[in-house]
């Protein structure tokens, strides 16, 4: 095999890798969009509305009360615990 068809070889190598990685990296996405469509589903607008006054009138109250880190930790738990949630339900509801 000659220098130039080996050459050529490993380029024609080197594009199918890189092809098949963003066709990896294609799926990936979608299944992360999947994923998330199933353990955080779309808020309703009109929920949203309603929810949000109350939801700052609560922040304002207990942040001065315990603190803005010891809130943004608790925050994050309350979410994890949100996300174990909907994932045990919706795992649930597809057996």
């Amino acid at each position: 095999m000659s220098r130039a068809a080996h050459e050529g070889a490993v380029a024609d190598r080197r594009a199918l890798l890189a092809t098949r990685a963003e066709l990896d990296r294609a799926r990936m996405t979608l299944a992360i969009h999947e994923v998330r469509a199933i353990v955080a589903p779309p808020p309703d607008p009109a929920r949203a509305r309603a929810v949000r006054p109350i939801a700052a009138l609560l922040v304002g109250l207990i942040v001065p009360a315990i603190g803005i880190s010891r809130l943004g930790r608790w925050m994050r738990v309350a979410s994890w615990a949100l996300v174990a949630l909907r994932t045990a339900r919706s795992w649930r509801a597809g057996r």
